[in-house]
């Protein structure tokens, strides 16, 4: 399964997130935590983010560990280690999930 997501559907004008669905929800917190790991490791080139794979139907569940890495320039490309499950995100930098130190010039 191939999940792509635009980080900013589950945001509105704001940047807040909107009123969800349980089942949203949980594959929101999925993301914000993969976006929040690659995102304060952006230098390494795989990083072993801290969260099971969640991104099954309820009742399936998989013991695998997710990995992930940023790859272009506003996306973050992730993958199970265990089953077949892999995504991207989109338009996450700048969002509250985005863990990047600010350098002021």
């Amino acid at each position: 399964m191939t999940l792509k997501v635009d980080l900013r559907q589950f945001l509105d004008e704001q940047g807040h997130v909107l009123a969800l669905t349980e089942q949203a929800k949980t594959i929101f917190k999925f993301l914000t935590k993969i976006v929040s790991s690659v995102s304060e490791n952006i230098e390494q080139p795989l990083i072993d983010v801290q969260v099971k794979c969640d991104t099954r139907a309820s009742g399936l569940i998989c013991a695998g560990e997710i990995k992930a890495k940023s790859i272009e320039l506003d996306n973050i490309e992730w993958h199970c280690d265990t089953c077949e499950a892999t995504g991207t995100i989109s338009n996450w930098r700048e969002s509250l999930w985005d863990k990047q130190a600010r350098t002021i010039h």
